[in-house]
């Protein structure tokens, strides 16, 4: 993939970031008197099975049923001419939480009030039957008008589906933040997220 492709409607721009799923690209889409842009990821490979290619689907599934003003919203999502998914996403463009307080020299009380917005949008999602599984500074961005989004439900999971998305032998996360039910293998509820932002909350506050 190179800048100028494009990916159903989507042409792409310069690379934004790569992760063991894929590849993340902004994206630019033009229609009548318009103009959109989105940070398009796609999976790093095009093969139909596997495990990253159900959490992929799996994240595209469980972003089109969050809409909060606090989490990134999906825009579009389909399959390259490749056979390769994609998913493009809102374009969140800032600093990390912790760059965010540091550059602004946030007070504990303004770090604090940034905090309470991380847990408004982990509760939507628990409310709405989604547990993150991976919350950590990294994947929330903050908007250089202060506004605040929760980023990254690649190895996110739906709490009234049974389903397991496991690699033997693989931990997918981030430990320094992960819950100790994760660690060992252990199905993860919304305790798991709730683990993860007290973690947070210990480096942040």
């Amino acid at each position: 993939i190179t800048p100028g492709t494009s990916v159903g409607g989507w042409t792409l721009g310069r690379l934004l970031g790569e992760g063991g799923m894929g590849s993340v690209f902004l994206g630019e889409r033009r229609g009548e008197g318009f103009t959109q842009r989105a940070a398009v990821k796609l999976l790093s490979s095009p093969a139909p099975t596997g495990l990253l290619h159900q959490r992929f689907l799996a994240e595209r599934g469980i972003l089109a049923r969050l809409e909060h003003p606090g989490i990134a919203r999906m825009l579009d999502g389909g399959v390259t001419a490749q056979g390769a998914p994609y998913l493009a996403m809102e374009l969140v463009e800032g600093r990390t939480l912790t760059q965010a307080s540091q550059a602004s020299r946030a007070t504990v009380e303004e770090r604090l009030a940034l905090f309470l917005e991380v847990c408004a949008a982990v509760e939507y999602a628990h409310r709405n039957l989604v547990v993150h599984r991976d919350l950590k500074p990294e994947n929330v961005m903050v908007r250089e008008d202060g506004v605040l989004k929760l980023m990254d439900f690649g190895i996110a999971k739906i709490l009234d589906r049974d389903e397991k998305m496991t690699m033997t032998g693989a931990l997918v996360g981030s430990p320094a933040h992960m819950a100790p039910e994760i660690i060992e293998g252990e199905e993860a509820g919304a305790q798991a997220d709730v683990f993860s932002l007290g973690t947070m909350l210990y480096l942040f506050a």
